[in-house]
C-alpha cells in the first residue's frame, strides 16, 4: 500500500530513511516523534510512505521534497507568525491556514497515494479532506478542553478548525477511548481507538535489571509547559514533603521550562522547594529515556491527558506511576501500573509516593504490572496492526461504482 502520513514530522526523527546528508533540509515540525516510530514500523511491513509536514525556516510558498527507500518527505512552509503581519504576509492563523493547507493539498493530490493518514484535528487534517483523496484523521487532543485551558484567539481558531474536521472526515480514531467520548458528539462518522506507539527500546534499556534502593528513591516527573495544566506546583510540594520520610530521595523533572534557570525552578527557589530536585529541561529523547530508566517512579500530575506518552513510555520500563484520578485518558492508561488519585491535592500525592515507596511487593506488583500492560497494549506493532486494518475498512467504505476518490483525482490532474 502506498500511505500517505502528515503530521508534525522532525527531520531528525525520519532522517534514518532518508538518502545523503540531511543537514541542508528544513528543520520540520518538532513535537510528535510517534510519527517516526509509525513510518518505520510501516516501512518494515513493505509500504511506500509518503509524508507531509510544514516547516517555518522554509521561504514563503515554497516546498522541499526528499526521499530513500519507499519513503518521500515533503516539506510546505509554514508561515512563522500566528497572527502578526510580517514579510508581506498574516500570520497562519489569521487565514486558518489556508497557505499551508493548499501547498500540502497541492503535495499530496500529486502524489496521490492510496489514502492519507492524518494527524491532530487541524491543518494536516483539512488538508487531506481538500485534496479530495480518501482519508484517515486521527484525533490527538480535546479542541474544547485546550480553549478552556488556553483562552486565547489562537486557539478559538483551532477548535473552530477541529470541529470542521470532525463534521468532514470520511474517517476517524482516537488515541484512547477518553478522547473518543469527548469529541464523538462532534463527529458524523464512528470513532475507532488506537492509541499511541511506542518505539522499541535498545536491549540495554528494555532489559534492565535495575533494582529498587528504599533508602534512596529517584523519582521522575516529564511535563512540557509551565501552566496551569500541567499541575506541577502540588508535585513540588508533594516531593518537598515526601523527603521527610525519605530525605535521601530524589526528582529529575525533564520537558521544556523545567530546566536551570527556567520557571519551574525559580518557582521553586522561591517557595524553598528545589532539595533534592534536578531541574534538567528539554532533554533528546533517548537521554530522556535512560533517565527514565535510571529511575524508580514516574509522578505526572497533569490534569488532563488524551494518551500520555511519557507514561506509558514510564511503563514500558518498568516504572510505576502516579497520576491523576481525573486527569483524562491517564487512569486507562495506568491501569494496574500504578496509583491514581487528586493531584490537585498535595496530601494525596504525598500519600500516594509513601504507599508505594514503602511497601516494596506492592511497588513490584505495580511495576510488574506496568510493564505488562505497555507491552500488550502500546506497542509499535500492535498500533501498526490496527492501523492497517483502519487503512483497509477505509479503502473498502470508499469504493464506489469501481471508481474510487484518488482515481477521480487522477483524472482531474489528467493522469488517467
Amino acid at each position: 500500500m502506498r500511505i500517505g502520513i502528515a503530521g508534525h514530522i522532525a527531520t531528525d526523527s525520519i532522517a534514518r530513511f532518508l538518502d545523503g546528508d540531511t543537514a541542508g533540509l528544513p528543520r520540520g515540525y518538532y513535537g510528535a516523534p510517534l510519527l517516526g516510530t509509525l513510518i518505520g514500523e510501516l516501512l518494515e511491513r513493505g509500504h511506500s510512505i509518503v509524508a507531509y509536514t510544514t516547516s517555518s525556516d522554509m521561504p514563503n510558498g515554497t516546498r522541499v521534497i526528499a526521499s530513500g527507500d519507499r519513503f518521500k518527505i515533503t516539506y510546505c512552509a509554514a508561515r512563522p507568525r500566528a497572527f502578526r503581519y510580517s514579510e508581506g504576509q498574516w500570520g497562519r492563523a489569521a487565514d486558518s491556514f489556508k497557505r499551508e493547507r493548499i501547498l500540502l493539498a497541492q503535495a499530496m493530490r500529486e502524489d496521490a497515494p492510496d489514502l492519507v493518514h492524518a494527524h491532530w484535528s487541524y491543518e494536516f487534517a483539512l488538508a487531506a479532506i481538500e485534496s479530495g483523496l480518501p482519508h484517515v484523521v486521527t484525533c490527538h487532543d480535546v479542541p474544547q478542553v485546550v480553549l478552556k485551558h488556553a483562552p486565547n484567539l489562537y486557539r478559538l481558531v483551532r477548535y473552530f478548525m477541529a470541529r470542521r474536521v470532525l463534521d468532514q472526515a470520511q474517517h476517524l480514531t482516537a488515541v484512547s477511548p477518553y478522547l473518543k467520548q469527548k469529541v464523538e458528539g462532534y463527529a458524523r462518522v464512528p470513532i475507532s481507538v488506537v492509541p499511541n506507539p511506542l518505539p522499541a527500546h535498545p536491549a540495554h534499556l528494555s532489559e534492565s535489571k535495575r533494582q529498587y534502593d528504599p533508602s534512596r528513591p529517584r523519582i521522575a516527573m516529564v511535563l512540557n509547559g509551565w501552566g496551569a495544566l500541567k499541575n506541577p506546583q502540588p508535585a513540588l510540594r508533594a516531593f518537598a514533603a515526601l523527603r521527610r520520610s525519605f530525605p535521601a530521595a530524589e526528582l529529575c523533572i525533564m520537558g521544556s521550562d523545567y530546566g536551570p534557570g527556567g520557571k519551574a525552578e525559580t518557582w521553586a527557589m522561591s517557595e524553598g522547594l528545589t532539595q533534592g530536585v534536578h531541574f534538567l529541561g528539554s532533554q533528546p529523547y533517548p537521554k530522556l529515556l535512560a533517565k527514565l530508566a535510571d529511575s524508580d517512579l514516574l509522578l505526572h500530575p497533569s490534569l488532563e491527558e488524551t494518551f500520555g506518552m511519557s507514561i506509558a513510555e514510564a511503563m514500558s520500563l518498568g516504572l510505576p506511576v502516579v497520576g491523576g484520578q481525573a486527569s483524562g485518558a491517564v487512569p486507562w492508561v495506568i491501569g494496574e501500573g500504578g496509583v491514581v488519585v487528586d493531584v490537585t491535592s498535595v496530601k494525596e500525592i504525598e500519600s500516594a509516593l509513601v504507599g508505594l515507596l514503602s511497601d516494596l511487593p506492592a511497588y513490584q506488583r505495580c511495576a510488574q504490572a506496568a510493564r505488562k500492560r505497555a507491552q500488550e497494549n502500546f506497542t509499535v506493532d500492535q498500533v501498526a496492526d490496527a492501523y492497517e486494518a483502519t487503512y483497509s475498512n477505509a479503502l473498502h467504505r470508499v469504493s464506489a461504482a469501481n471508481t474510487t476518490p484518488r482515481d477521480a483525482v487522477l483524472h482531474s490532474m489528467g493522469k488517467i
